[in-house]
């Protein structure tokens, strides 16, 4: 399963996170400019931490 990345967004003045899936930082970097050019703050990985 590829890397999670969460894409922190601003919306009407209210800050959104929406999660995307890409092979790497740049690609998920590039998907981002994509889909929101005009509101992006951030884009972050997401570490899934498991437990023991």
């Amino acid at each position: 399963m590829p890397p999670a990345y969460d894409l922190i967004i601003e919306r009407g003045g209210a800050i959104v996170v929406e999660t995307i899936e890409a092979c790497d930082e740049d690609a998920a970097w590039r998907l981002a400019l994509m889909l929101h050019i005009d509101a992006l703050m951030a884009v972050v990985c997401r570490e899934e931490h498991k437990t023991r």
